[in-house]
């Protein structure tokens, strides 16, 4: 494949990404400030967070007490971290981080 061809590819790729994510801003411009909007803006990161920690719970694969201490050790930092900082990225990756060290460092 030539070179200019790739970067055409791209360049159409890209323009396209770009109109997909700007569209529903410019689209929804009028009905900003909805009070549906509103909370639909306030309700759906704690339901998404709620079915992302369900989804990873649940796909666990818990093979002895050991692991599934270690799970329920980072899922109680996640909690406590998120409960108290309300930083979700902080406390996703404390949790994920303690889980790794216990897999990777002690073996669990």
């Amino acid at each position: 494949m030539d070179n200019a061809y790739l970067l055409g590819i791209f360049a159409v790729m890209g323009v396209a990404t770009f109109i997909t994510r700007a569209l529903p801003f410019v689209a929804l411009s009028k009905v900003a400030r909805h009070p549906i909007l509103d909370r639909y803006g306030k309700s759906l990161p704690p339901m998404i967070m709620v079915v992302l920690v369900y989804f990873g719970l649940v796909s666990l694969e818990i093979e002895s007490i050991d692991r599934g201490g270690l799970s329920g050790l980072s899922l109680a930092i996640v909690i406590v971290l998120h409960a108290y900082l309300r930083n979700p990225l902080l406390s996703i990756l404390a949790g994920t981080g303690v889980y790794v060290v216990g897999i990777q460092g002690f073996g669990l």
